[in-house]
This record gives C-alpha cells, structure tokens and sequence, in this order.
C-alpha cells in the first residue's frame, strides 16, 4: 500500500470521512486509491496551484461545519505504533474540544538539523523554531522541553478560522473569495486566479507562531 493509503487507513479508525486537499493532477491517483480500499465517503478540494499549507486547510475548513473537528495530516507518514497514535489523538481530541489548536510535537532521539521544534512548558505552546544547525539542535535535545514539529493539527474548524483572521487577514479574506467563487457541486474546485491570489503561507507563520491557544501533545 501507498503511505497515503496507510495514512487514510490509520486516520479512517478515527475519523468519521476524509477530506483530501490535493492539486488537480493528484486528485485520479487519490480517487484511485481510496478506491481500492473501499472508501467512499470522501470530500475533495483541488488546489490548481499550491500557496503552502494554511490556505489548503483555510479552504478545508471553510467548506465544514465550524464545530467540526479537524485532525490535519500530511498524506506520506509513516507511523508504525498506532495503539500509541490513537492514545496521543484522543488526548489532541480533549484538547481541541476546549477551543485550543492543537499540534503533536515527536520526542526528539536526536539532534535532528532537518526539522523545526516547537518549545514547550508542560502543554503550552512557548515557541516554534526553524530548522536548527548541529549544535543549536543539540542545545534543544539536551534542554529537553523541545519536540519535533510533525506537521500534524487537530482543532476546531471555526476556531482555526478565527485565529487565522485575527492574525493573517490577508490569507483569510482572500481564501474566502476564492471559497465563496468555487465550483462546490460534487468536488470543490478553486479557480486559478482566486488561488494566485492568496499569499504563500504556511499554518506555522500564518497561526501557530502567533496565536495564544496553542497546545503541544508530546508524542514517541
């Protein structure tokens, strides 16, 4: 099986549908293969150009309803512990359920220069940090309140929205456009000058980096 189809299978336990973000070209590969793992209670949005991740979730959340709960994954991870998975899921799932936007930071096993961190105390979001050299890296592993940033999200539709218009307007307002001018009848397909022109940016900048509701479940 494909790492998309393991990720589908693994969130499927979870989550009640998927919703695949993904640009044109991919859309019949994914049809595909959520096809041959009998899945069929799928959304679809197709992007006709890439503007990084908080517009791909912005458009995500503004076509669900604002009380649902998200859980944002990447489509290539590999994750082989899934007893442990649900376990860290359902603690993101409490934590969601109170209005927090919740991110899962990996228990870093070593100074890893090709990811960012996210400091933490306790639960509470501190920082995010790009991609570190060697001995800053070590510096995070030896404090020992650093994670890996693994990408992954769990929140609220509505309260994602709402911090992301608080804080990146700009991305808001013109995601909302290009919402509101889609076609939405069986797949929701963004027009290609409405999706040129929402600024680049990714969830991290965007939200995470600002926001004041941020939490961080620590995960192996």
């Amino acid at each position: 099986k494909s790492l998309f189809q393991l990720t589908v299978e693994r969130n499927s336990k979870v989550c009640d549908s998927q919703f695949i973000v993904s640009n044109s070209e991919q859309y019949f590969l994914a049809l595909d293969q959520l096809e041959e793992l009998d899945k069929n209670n799928n959304k679809y949005l197709l992007e006709p150009v890439g503007r990084n991740t908080a517009p791909a979730i912005a458009l995500a959340c503004m076509a669900l309803d604002k009380e649902e709960l998200v859980l944002v994954t990447p489509s290539d991870h590999l994750i082989k512990d899934e007893l442990e998975y649900e376990k860290v899921l359902e603690k993101a799932k409490e934590l969601a359920d109170k209005d927090n936007l919740v991110t899962f930071g990996i228990t870093p096993s070593f100074a890893e220069t090709g990811f960012g961190y996210i400091e933490a105390t306790g639960l509470d979001v501190k920082a995010f940090h790009e991609k570190p050299d060697k001995k800053t890296a070590q510096k995070y592993v030896d404090a020992g309140n650093y994670y890996w940033n693994s990408g992954m999200f769990c929140f609220k539709a509505g309260v994602f929205l709402d911090e992301l218009k608080k804080y990146s307007p700009e991305v808001y307002e013109t995601s909302l456009t290009a919402f509101n001018n889609a076609n939405t009848e069986n797949i929701i397909r963004i027009k290609h000058e409405d999706m040129a022109a929402i600024p680049e940016d990714s969830i991290d900048y965007a939200v995470m980096e600002k926001s004041k509701i941020v939490k961080v479940v620590p995960s192996d």
